[in-house]
């Protein structure tokens, strides 16, 4: 007989390797629950297949104490009886960057083959919403089946099985699993097995196309369910027209997707509250880890890898483990509930000092590979140093540095002679003491008589501003200095303006005028397009009665924002190279929801706000200092644009997307069974915007991702700066009715943020239609700062770290790896490849409705190039590119004639 019921079971464990408890415990712990699950699989024939959460990390952890279960692993691996990978860690996807997610798998996977195999299905049972992207994303690696449990809903598709399509037209097959823990709570009784297989009949009829309800027989930390061969032979006999087996995730999928059924299509991201908890508000909990993941991110991938590149093609080591170590950090932070920062005080102790870690390691890194480029370039300048540009494309802007100069007073100038206009804002003479030390370490690198022993010079620790003019792409240029010439008066000619004058309350450059109002807002014209905002920057306190896993509406909320308060200029500095206005704006806000309840403001909360305008610039810089007095509430800024929209426009991975700033399932979700409130909080990468056909305004920041759309007429981008909430769970809040998320009532002080904090964004305004392209490209060089370093000779010092000069200096005193031909795509990132002597360079294309061509110059000899995928070894052989040159060529230009919408491209170059 033919039977009804088709039910594959996963044994298997969620192991979270921190949440409400550390790494530390959750380590311990494997170290019984892991044993015992390979001394299961050893000695019960029985028992098939067990899946090890999907995750590296974990195994990585339990070898840290047992290495002599290395072989014993890699024979369970190779025997497919212990199933493994092909993630790191079990990622979060919604704030978590794509370079971020792409490493996760690729050091998951190369791990993985290290074992002897890897589970070939993008599991993420846990992951607080699914990014639109990740077909794309698990496509790279050669993987085509998922299944996820968080973010479906009916309106999206009420069934479980459906592809699931990237906006590239990348796609792979899904199973949408309900709960990772469908088969558990049950007993070997008679009364217990018939009463849960009578509930998975009915989800079987009603969720599923063909009949199969995959069984996952596990669940948050559990162990192994030893006797579970018994129970299914048990079952099988209690019920003759259901099927009960071991099965692995990998056999399930394909079974189902080749059984003859027509799926159908399933688009965009799954961020919905139907069927599971999705909080579309975790995005900025806890605040200042958040940034801190966040500044790391763009710091890796915009700065230090293309760094590290320029280095490695210049004859020096690109460090891959160091990045490994960096992105396996990171990793570790990127899983869902150490991301979401929902967890114990203790355990983001930990998470933060994951983050200062890389930041350490970066930073070092990035110091040295500078220092040696810099020492590998010839001494024209005692004090020579080189501004870096890691943009694909040539920049001039505003660069504040502090290097060391040979007078209090210097004029900035290039290789060619032109002189960069520069601002000298501190410049202090070196002591003695520390100049006979430096003078103490010559002759230590057989140099005895270095050039600035030779010359005597005076040596000054200078605070200077330097506007950078045509900095090359993906390079950097080599500056000189002299003691700036007097004029015909006798007089050295001073560029800066030191103009703190309290009554001014604007600020201009040629491009844009900004005006603050007496309540803090701003009046923002862009001159030369003649278009005027104002209503920007009105700061606003909200109840917030939630948990550190949602915001939550208070039953008696007061909104409070500055319309009504008063600023203090408190500087104003109008500079042909770099004006700002710095003013302070005092909020008298309660101290919690008790005082917001009674109507009472008892903490007053001053907002430092300053405003930066660099020359030739269409973006108005704006940075948001506060110590922060009062709990339980949010702090977000409101930005009246004055577009009236039905949908806001963001950044994701890889791309944009589209949302509506309306939902209508949230005017009944309770009456229909939501777990949480239908919200239109957002998540981004960088940047979000409105815009229509006759103009448009965005965001960009590299703080907390996190937005909304509001207003009567959908026009006020919200930008979250923080949420303050005492606790981790809390049960029956107004947005998520039941039991608490985490544990209930567990007290999280640090989640309060009684601290003090800074946040920083940019404004950009402008005529005309929306332009994807343009836009991602400005938030890309607002998160890709110039750097600089100064490798003088005089700094060869214990200070520093003494390092030996090369014997021969012959690097250019500029250069320029490749360069972007158009911006029609933006840059990713460009590092080193894994295994390879090759430039990975990844591209893609932002805009969700056009393709579009790409065009590049590499300046460096080639005739060995290819588009790979992710994983940069499987080669991509229906683009079509064409290159012109060859190794002998010091240019070559590459051409790729149709990147899809929203597609990324990894140009491997040899």
């Amino acid at each position: 007989m033919k039977k009804k019921y088709d039910f594959p079971i996963i044994p298997h464990t969620h192991w979270d390797r921190e949440w409400y408890f550390t790494t530390s415990r959750s380590k311990i712990y494997s170290l019984n629950h892991f044993r015992e699950i390979f001394d299961v699989l050893e000695k019960n024939p029985d028992f098939k297949y067990f899946l090890l959460d999907a995750q590296l990390s974990i195994i990585d952890d339990y070898l840290e104490f047992h290495p002599d279960d290395e072989r014993r692993i890699k024979r369970l691996v190779s025997q497919e009886k212990l199933i493994i990978g092909p993630w790191y860690t079990q990622t979060d996807q919604m704030v978590i960057s794509g370079e971020s997610i792409i490493r996760n798998l690729y050091y998951g996977i190369e791990r993985a083959k290290y074992f002897g195999n890897y589970m070939r299905i993008g599991y993420m049972p846990d992951s607080f919403g699914q990014s639109a992207q990740m077909p794309q994303i698990l496509n790279g690696f050669n993987i085509f089946h998922n299944t996820f449990k968080r973010g479906l809903s009916d309106k999206c598709y009420s069934k479980n099985e459906f592809y699931w399509e990237a906006p590239d037209g990348s796609r792979v097959f899904n199973v949408y699993l309900d709960r990772y823990g469908n088969f558990v709570y049950f007993t070997s009784e008679e009364d217990s097995l018939n009463y849960i297989v009578e509930k998975l009949k009915d989800e079987t009829d009603r969720r599923s196309n063909v009949g199969i309800l995959t069984l996952f027989n596990g669940e948050d930390q559990r162990p192994i369910r030893k006797n579970l061969p018994e129970i299914i032979k048990k079952l099988n006999n209690l019920h003759k027209d259901c099927n009960f087996y071991f099965s692995t995730i990998d056999g399930t999928m394909k079974k189902m997707e080749n059984n003859g059924f027509s799926y159908e299509t399933v688009k965009g991201e799954m961020t919905s509250g139907q069927f599971s908890r999705v909080h579309k508000s975790i995005y900025s909990t806890r605040a200042d880890l958040k940034i801190k993941n966040n500044k790391n991110e763009n710091y890796i991938v915009n700065v230090s890898e293309p760094l590290n590149t320029i280095a490695y093609k210049l004859g020096f080591t690109y460090e891959n483990r160091v990045f490994e170590k960096i992105w396996k950090l990171m990793g570790e932070n990127a899983a869902h509930d150490s991301i979401g920062m929902c967890n114990s005080d203790e355990t983001n102790k930990n998470i933060e000092y994951r983050y200062d870690t890389v930041k350490s390691l970066v930073d070092n890194l990035n110091e040295l590979k500078m220092r040696e480029i810099g020492s590998g370039i010839p001494e024209k300048d005692v004090f020579q140093f080189q501004i870096y540009n890691f943009l694909p494309y040539e920049k001039s802007g505003i660069l504040k540095a502090e290097i060391f100069t040979p007078f209090d007073d210097v004029e900035i100038y290039d290789i060619t002679g032109n002189v960069h206009e520069s601002e000298i804002l501190k410049s202090v003479k070196l002591e003695e003491r520390i100049k006979n030390k430096m003078k103490s370490e010559v002759g230590f690198n057989t140099n005895d008589e270095p050039k600035w022993i030779k010359e005597n010079v005076e040596i000054y620790k200078t605070s200077i501003l330097i506007y950078a003019k045509n900095i090359p792409a993906m390079g950097y240029k080599t500056f000189f200095m002299r003691e700036r010439k007097k004029n015909e008066n006798g007089y050295k000619p001073v560029s800066k303006i030191d103009s703190t004058i309290k009554e001014q309350n604007s600020i201009e450059n040629k491009i844009l005028n900004v005006t603050v109002c007496e309540n803090g807002s701003l009046i923002m014209k862009n001159k030369k397009e003649n278009i005027t905002k104002k209503g920007f920057l009105i700061l606003e306190s909200s109840g917030d009665d939630g948990d550190t896993y949602d915001y939550s509406e208070p039953y008696n909320d007061r909104i409070l924002t500055s319309g009504n308060s008063k600023t203090e200029i408190l500087e104003v500095k109008n500079n042909p190279l770099l004006s700002k206005i710095k003013y302070s704006l005092k909020m008298s806000l309660p101290y919690n929801l008790a005082m917001r309840g009674k109507n009472k403001t008892n903490i007053e909360t001053e907002f430092i706000v300053t405003l930066f305008l660099e020359k030739n610039s269409s973006l108005l810089r704006v940075n948001i200092e506060v110590e922060n007095k009062s709990i339980e509430h949010r702090v977000r800024v409101l930005f009246n644009t004055g577009i009236e929209s039905v949908e806001s426009i963001a950044d994701q991975q890889f791309g944009i997307i589209r949302r509506p700033v309306y939902l209508p399932e949230v005017e009944n979700w309770k009456e229909n069974g939501w777990n949480e409130k239908p919200r239109t909080i957002e998540p981004m990468q960088s940047f979000v915007s409105l815009g229509n056909k006759c103009e448009n305004v965005s965001i960009i920041t590299d703080c907390v991702r996190e937005y909304q759309i509001i207003g009567e007429k959908y026009d006020t981008i919200a930008l979250t700066l923080f949420r303050s909430v005492p606790k981790m769970g809390k049960s029956d809040l107004k947005d998520r009715p039941g039991r608490a998320s985490g544990m209930a009532d567990w007290e999280t002080p640090d989640a309060q943020l009684l601290k003090k904090m800074e946040f920083n964004f940019g404004i950009f305004i402008e005529k005309g239609e929306y332009c994807s392209a343009k836009i991602a490209n400005a938030a890309k060089e607002y998160l890709t700062p110039f750097q600089y370093y100064q490798a003088a000779e005089f700094k060869n010092v214990d200070l520093f770290f003494l390092m030996n000069k090369p014997d021969i200096q012959r690097l250019p005193f500029n250069y320029s790896l490749f360069s972007f031909e158009n911006r029609n795509c933006v840059l990713s990132t460009v590092k080193k490849a894994e295994k390879e002597k090759s430039v990975i360079i990844r591209i893609y294309n932002p805009d969700d409705i056009f393709k579009t061509d790409f065009d590049m110059k590499y300046n460096e000899g080639t005739s060995d190039v290819s588009v790979v995928k992710f994983d940069e070894e499987t080669v991509i052989n229906n683009i079509g590119f064409t290159i012109i040159g060859d190794e002998k060529n010091s240019e070559n230009s590459i051409r790729i004639n149709e990147v899809k919408t929203c597609q990324a491209l990894s140009i491997k170059v040899k």
